[in-house]
């Protein structure tokens, strides 16, 4: 991935400060997010009233409601694990995203869970923040409870993929986040849907149903390569991870449902493996930007899928 190529789109918990500021470009001009909460690279933007308002409750009486307290938990957690005990890329470090140094998420009323945006743009000016920083952005429904739902953990991948690689097709971009939610979620891996064992590569009438798929090519790509690879699917033991594993939503709960997640290796060398080969596609497919079109177009299924195999033959033959 070459930060020179033109485009067109552009840690335990640390929690601290309130404030008045919002996404105003984000924002509806009837709801406006007021409320501002810092939580270690992320920044959260909430209001409580009217429509986009997240609910009161506040156990702790931090002056926060649990909601948004509960929704920063579960960034930072999958931020640590998966950007430092991991080692994934880090978006606030990519090459595509010069300046960038905070994460801003919004609360507010939406008919889907959540989006991530793959442009960086100018940050929220802050009491906590310095002149001229630049952000990411996530949006998160103010109805989504992150006790119930690992939509927070979701977009936060999604920034982990568009730092790596200017790649957007769905069966990759929706597929491979489906099976990264299983970091915070039970049970390691969802269901496999063709064998571990393969063939590998998948015959050529797979692979043409596999790329007409979005969040169910995790079934029959993504769960298969990390079953292949990682027989135990146990994260590291280490300081860090204890940390994390120590970190509880306002209920009790912990963030992390247990210490298993299969095929974390595989999948951070893939990432790495396409930032490499979007910019082979950028040269032999001829585009003169990384537009939205030519992120998501159908030409990018080879190199993605051949990319992935180059990976998965790597450690097959371990």
């Amino acid at each position: 991935m070459n930060g020179m190529k033109p485009t067109i789109f552009g840690m335990l918990l640390v929690l601290a400060g309130l404030g008045t500021a919002a996404l105003a470009a984000e924002d509806p001009p009837k709801q406006r997010l007021d409320q501002t909460f810092v939580a270690g690279k992320f920044r959260i933007f909430y209001c409580l009233e009217g429509p986009s308002a997240v609910p009161a409750d506040d156990a702790d009486q931090s002056g926060v409601p649990d909601r948004v307290e509960d929704v920063a938990r579960q960034l930072n957690v999958a931020y640590r694990l998966f950007c430092e005990v991991l080692k994934f890329p880090d978006p606030l470090a990519s090459e595509r995203y010069p300046g960038v140094t905070c994460i801003q998420v919004s609360l507010r009323q939406s008919k889907s869970n959540g989006t991530a945006f793959d442009e960086s743009g100018r940050a929220r000016a802050i009491p906590e923040g310095q002149p001229g920083e630049r952000a990411l952005s996530i949006a998160i429904s103010n109805r989504v409870d992150p006790q119930k739902n690992v939509t927070p953990a979701h977009e936060f991948f999604h920034l982990i993929q568009y730092g790596a690689t200017y790649f957007k097709n769905r069966w990759y971009l929706e597929g491979m986040t489906r099976w990264a939610e299983h970091a915070v979620s039970s049970g390691g891996l969802g269901d496999v849907r063709y064998p571990a064992e393969g063939p590998w590569p998948q015959s050529e009438s797979h692979q043409n149903e596999l790329t007409q798929l979005a969040y169910d090519a995790e079934f029959v790509l993504w769960n298969p390569i990390a079953q292949a690879t990682d027989p135990s699917g146990r994260l590291p033991d280490s300081a860090a991870m204890r940390e994390l594993a120590a970190v509880r939503y306002s209920d009790g709960k912990p963030v992390l449902a247990d210490m298993n997640l299969r095929g974390y290796e595989v999948m951070r060398e893939i990432l790495l493996e396409l930032g490499k080969l979007d910019d082979v596609a950028f040269q032999e497919l001829g585009y003169q930007s990384w537009s939205e079109a030519n992120q998501k177009s159908k030409q990018n299924d080879p190199y993605i899928y051949a990319g992935s195999m180059k990976v998965l033959q790597r450690f097959l033959d371990r």
